[in-house]
């Protein structure tokens, strides 16, 4: 009678550990013996003991604060860049064989569209861009963060900051349209 309370005993603790709850808004991945085994939940999932492994795997949208310091324009002004990028997880198993951060990674790919994005125009395009460009700059970024199972909703320019310098006094002294007497010298 005793071995057999033991091992009841042994079989409820393995049981109660191989439960797991999985909330509606994440996925559990399962690795069983180092190899992909699924995609589970919500709701109750077995995940055996030393078997199998699993990696929680949220769903919620997370905001991605995005900076971009010293970005050269088209006509060679340096700007700063702050924007805001909403990125969702697009495909579990991706995200989760991914062995460094994929939001990290996600957050580094928005800033080099950015920067790429602001490189190619001149300092007067850019108030357009800040206003229409979003889901273009979010498509783009979504195409790179996909080998991550990461997918970009929005990304938002939230503020371009023109630092004043040399470069922006040269520069209102090409435009034809700023007129000479109200720059100042040196």
């Amino acid at each position: 009678m005793g071995w057999f309370l033991l091992g009841l005993l042994a079989l409820l603790v393995i049981v109660s550990r191989a439960l797991r709850v999985v909330g509606e808004d994440e996925r559990l991945v399962v690795l069983r013996m180092g190899r992909l085994a699924g995609v589970r939940g919500p709701g109750l999932v077995v995940v055996w003991p030393v078997l199998e492994r699993g990696v929680r795997v949220s769903l919620r949208l997370v905001s991605l604060d995005l900076f971009c310091n010293e970005v050269v324009t088209r006509d060679g002004v340096t700007v700063r860049v702050k924007a805001t990028a909403v990125a969702a997880v697009d495909d579990p198993v991706r995200f989760a064989m991914t062995v460094d951060g994929p939001l990290t990674a996600t957050t580094i790919a928005a800033e080099g569209v950015l920067r790429r994005q602001v490189a190619q125009r001149d300092l007067a395009d850019l108030p357009p861009m800040v206003a229409h460009a979003g889901a273009d700059l979010a498509a783009q970024v979504s195409e790179t963060a996909r080998r991550w199972g990461v997918r970009v909703t929005l990304l938002d320019i939230a503020d371009i900051q023109v630092p004043l310098r040399g470069e922006l006094i040269a520069w209102a002294r090409n435009r034809p349209d700023v007129r000479r007497r109200e720059i100042p010298h040196g």
